[in-house]
């Protein structure tokens, strides 16, 4: 759910090696299925990832009807722990963004709402300003609304996990998260610049229920996981904590020898809700990705607007509910693929296209590091080489 600052191509963190680099590297590959997908070149780059990486790593390719899978470490750091495999199920953290991002533009195809719409006019007061953002400025951040992370766990930018122990399996309804967020004044004057904001896909989250009448979580399984076919992805109920079926387990990394480790397994799912709550695979998040770009899910032109990127100041620029990458494939340089990171506060995820759906790579890992720990430019190295290798063949 939180944002990172990306690094060179891709967003990273350093995270420290848990386990032994050849346990760790044990991947299993769906070779039956690989075609001419360069499996020894993947295996190699996922090997070098997950040995840096620790906890559990999981991954999947695709290029056209090839696949390739990978699957490495443990699913928890407990003594005894089962060995991950390739489709356990992880928190997508902000990845979800471009799913409620997808419904939004559902919406507005079916002439429930116009893009360029001020929020107030569907939900009135809901936002503490004078002046109004549009859907389309929630939809790519630059409302200049406040992320609620940091206030909702201030102690977490420098550091001090006391807020996140305490309140990590707080309920909340989805405008207390929202008051929350906006106790300070706007970032910005709404369309002037750029700032990711969690809060903002919470309001969006709001609209789609005021649009279609129905629960957020009924949308996402009518509108995105039944007719793309995700079996294995689910939005949770409210108030509800923990996730279904065989899992990894998601960490974050303290700094506190005595604790280094914070299992949060039981975080509550209202509090990732429509800025980061599917829980999913990465073979589901590959197939997600596959329908918007086919047609399944979002017709041509909406795919297009969704995929009209604007500078973010950073290395990645942003269009509605997606992130466009450069990995920077030797043979094209400039070639864009389209896609999301996430951050489930311990699951991170990695998932990016090219714009014609035919290369795929989503990954995910288990520990989210964020006391810094290891050598975190051979981790970005590792990542960045990882997604080369995935996207560009």
């Amino acid at each position: 759910m939180r944002k990172h600052k990306i690094p060179a191509a891709v967003a990273a963190l350093g995270l420290v090696g848990v386990l032994g680099a050849a346990e760790a590297a044990a991947a299993h590959p769906s070779r039956s299925e690989a075609g001419d997908i360069d499996t020894a070149l993947l295996e190699a780059k996922f090997a070098d990832f997950a040995a840096l990486a620790g906890g559990s790593v999981l991954a999947e390719v695709r290029d056209g009807d090839d696949t390739w899978t990978g699957a490495a470490g443990l699913r928890s750091l407990d003594e005894g722990a089962d060995p991950a495999e390739p489709d356990d199920r992880v928190r997508i953290g902000s990845t979800t963004k471009s799913m409620t991002a997808a419904i939004v533009l559902q919406l507005a195809g079916e002439g429930e709402l116009d893009l360029d719409d001020p929020i107030g006019g569907h939900l009135p007061g809901l936002l503490p300003y004078e002046e109004d953002p549009t859907i389309r400025q929630l939809l790519q951040h630059t409302s200049g609304v406040p992320d609620l992370l940091p206030a909702l766990y201030p102690g977490l930018g420098h550091g001090d996990f006391t807020d996140l122990y305490a309140g990590y399996r707080t309920h909340y309804e989805p405008e207390e998260l929202i008051a929350i967020g906006t106790e300070q004044p706007l970032q910005f004057k709404p369309g002037t610049d750029w700032a990711y904001s969690n809060t903002g896909y919470m309001v969006l989250g709001l609209l789609i229920e005021e649009r279609t009448g129905d629960s957020l979580r009924h949308a996402f399984e009518e509108r995105i996981f039944e007719p793309a076919g995700l079996d294995d992805t689910y939005f949770p109920r409210d108030d509800t904590s923990g996730i279904r079926g065989p899992h990894a387990v998601p960490y974050v990394t303290t700094g506190d020898p005595d604790r280094p480790y914070f299992d949060t397994t039981k975080l509550s799912n209202t509090q990732l809700w429509a800025g980061g709550g599917v829980i999913s695979t990465v073979g589901d998040l590959n197939a997600f990705y596959d329908a918007l770009a086919d047609g399944t899910l979002l017709a041509p032109a909406l795919f297009a607007d969704a995929t009209d990127f604007i500078g973010t100041g950073g290395s990645m620029d942003y269009g509605l509910g997606m992130f466009a990458l450069k990995p920077g494939c030797a043979e094209d340089p400039g070639a864009v693929f389209f896609g999301h990171e996430g951050d489930g506060l311990g699951h991170q995820t990695q998932s990016f296209h090219s714009l014609d759906g035919e290369r795929r790579i989503t990954l995910a890992w288990s520990i989210d590091d964020k006391a810094g720990y290891g050598d975190e430019d051979a981790f970005d190295a590792a990542l960045t080489d990882l997604m080369q290798a995935g996207l560009c063949g």
